[in-house]
């Protein structure tokens, strides 16, 4: 099932996170070695195991968020086809399949946005019309 909402938050938060990843990475160059890798009698990591650990959670959640939009967005692929207007269809695969941010599009399509906007939201509609169980708002 395609959930367009869904897909629209995984794709900002995508974003958000491969931004953090490559700011942790960033982080995990500069810090030198400690001596020890002993933890201190505080029970705190040294700060080199908090940014590894940081650094693998991270990847692990941009890994999940790209295997879901993955599947949804091979599903999505296939229906675009169905859509009658090659305005639409190029609009949706910019916003769903390549993860176009919604103001760079109009600039890509040579359409206004309010132009954009409108073939975009016609387009989520014609294709939950045309497949209920298989796209969602």
């Amino acid at each position: 099932m395609v959930n367009l909402s869904r897909m629209r938050t995984l794709i900002s938060y995508e974003r958000r996170l491969k931004f953090r990843y490559q700011k942790k990475l960033a982080k995990a160059t500069r810090i030198t070695s400690q001596l020890t890798g002993m933890p201190r009698a505080t029970g705190n990591h040294s700060q080199v195991e908090s940014v590894a650990i940081d650094l693998v959670e991270v990847e692990e959640a941009y890994k999940e968020i790209l295997a879901e939009l993955k599947a949804m967005r091979d599903e999505l692929s296939k229906l675009l086809p169905y859509l009658d207007n090659p305005d639409d269809i190029g609009i949706m695969r910019l916003r769903y399949i390549d993860g176009c941010d919604l103001y760079a599009i109009p600039d890509a399509v040579g359409l206004s946005e309010r132009a954009m906007f409108y073939h975009l939201s016609g387009a989520e509609r014609k294709l939950i019309g045309m497949f209920p169980d298989k796209v969602m708002r």
